[in-house]
């Protein structure tokens, strides 16, 4: 053999040991990996109703996912959910899928399962070539609870008579705990609260009326189970109509020029502009955003009521504007624009001191746009007051105040024209007249004659 061969001939033994060994080391490390893929099931709660949807959550950044089988396990009857596979990208390339989100709706009735206890059992495979090319698999279960049947109703509270821009109560009982129940008027939601009777089956809730809403509106009872089986029930009720007082109010440059410079951090880029422009904006976005930032206050409430007995109006003091008043701003003799008041504001001496009007926990302090240096206090259940335009604030966020605890004192912060109280009442997030929260016979007839007749506490 020449010497030429003699050197080729290591040469060609290595590159035959490599072109063996490499697609054995890949199939040993990539094809026969022996990772399971990993497996989640989503569901909202351990509750099925009529139908609920489960999401299963599969990934495989190995050989990827071959197939994903899920069933409903009810007293020893197993019935098939779901059974899914997906496509290989060939032989040397595993599955073409790496993560998936399969989601399957669950319709116990539909399937002829009874209401019981049952299990979820979901199972994955992956590409692998391991156990004779079946892959790898994952088992995962999950224990759930049918329940097919809305929650009944029964209504306590016999009557409710409302004003328009009014409050109200409704007392009732349910058949099971259930997450969400509470008071449908029209569009909004008012929910109910259980653990102030000593049956803890027995709910309470304050509502609203908002000021737009008038006789053709619906009030019923709602209510949605762990499972998501809903139910209603009727309220019986009497909506009395309010007209709401037309109130013209002329500005004019002085008040411009006092009040707008301090509203130049809140529209930077109005500054050296027309004031009159700026107080529009001020008047219109500047107000829609303190409504939503009160909204998202007043959306969580304590879960007992705090409050007892009338409610206070600043002491000596007299209205300058009411409730849901509509107002029209005039300049230069022509209307610039319309808003409609959501409080009612009290006068008294200048930085008079501004009583907690019922005893309740302090929820916010701060500046807050156009009401200024605010307050307010949640008194539980979905009920807060709301205090502006204060020249000092004494309270913290957090801290308990009793009916009558000075908080702060009267001022002119905000788009106040002169030293004032802008006083606020709201459940949850809708505003309602203040005047029914300061009259002790109201209070009686509407909530307290109503929590003596439901039962003991």
């Amino acid at each position: 053999m020449n010497k030429k061969a003699s050197s080729l001939r290591p040469i060609l033994v290595v590159t035959v040991a490599l072109l063996i060994s490499v697609p054995a080391v890949w199939l040993a490390i990539i094809r026969m990996e022996g990772s399971a893929p990993a497996l989640e099931i989503e569901l909202e709660s351990p509750f099925i109703g009529a139908t609920r949807t489960v999401t299963i959550h599969v990934d495989d950044t190995g050989s990827g996912i071959r197939k994903v089988w899920m069933g409903l396990l009810v007293e020893g009857r197993e019935v098939e959910i779901l059974q899914r596979t997906f496509p290989s990208a060939g032989f040397f390339a595993g599955g073409k899928e790496k993560s998936v989100q399969v989601k399957a709706p669950v319709s116990p009735q539909s399937m002829g399962l009874a209401d019981g206890k049952g299990v979820i059992r979901v199972v994955a495979w992956d590409y692998s070539l391991r156990k004779w090319g079946k892959g790898n698999r994952v088992y995962l279960e999950k224990e759930i609870q049918i329940d097919t049947k809305a929650p009944s109703i029964e209504l306590i509270s016999r009557s409710h008579n409302i004003n328009q821009g009014g409050s109200g109560a409704a007392i009732y009982r349910l058949s099971e705990d259930c997450p969400v129940s509470g008071v449908s008027v029209g569009d909004l939601f008012f929910p109910g609260y259980a653990g102030y009777f000593k049956d803890p089956s027995v709910y309470m809730a304050f509502f609203a009326l908002d000021y737009q809403q008038g006789k053709e509106t619906r009030l019923a009872v709602a209510a949605e189970d762990f499972a998501g089986n809903r139910a209603t029930a009727g309220l019986v009720y009497h909506i009395n109509t309010r007209s709401f007082r037309k109130d013209a109010i002329n500005l004019s440059d002085a008040f411009f020029n006092e009040k707008m410079p301090d509203f130049e951090r809140y529209f930077p880029e109005s500054s050296g502009g027309s004031r009159a422009d700026l107080f529009l904006k001020v008047n219109r976005e500047l107000r829609r955003q303190d409504t939503e930032a009160i909204y998202r206050i007043t959306q969580q409430s304590e879960k007992e009521i705090l409050w007892d007995g009338p409610f206070l109006r600043l002491p000596r003091s007299a209205n300058r504007a009411r409730f849901a008043d509509h107002r029209t701003y005039f300049y230069g003799g022509k209307v610039i624009d319309r808003q409609v008041h959501m409080g009612i504001d009290l006068a008294s001496t200048a930085h008079s001191p501004v009583p907690a009007a019922n005893r309740g926990k302090v929820a916010f302090t701060g500046d807050q746009g156009i009401y200024g240096n605010t307050i307010i206090l949640d008194h539980g259940f979905g009920l807060f007051t709301l205090y502006s335009h204060l020249s000092h604030i004494d309270v913290a966020v957090g801290q308990m105040v009793n009916k009558g605890d000075p908080i702060g004192k009267t001022g002119l912060t905000g788009l106040a024209g002169g030293d004032h109280l802008h006083y606020g009442t709201l459940i949850h997030q809708t505003y309602v007249n203040p005047v029914e929260w300061w009259d002790g016979e109201w209070i009686t007839n509407n909530i307290s004659a109503k929590i003596d007749d439901a039962g003991p506490r």
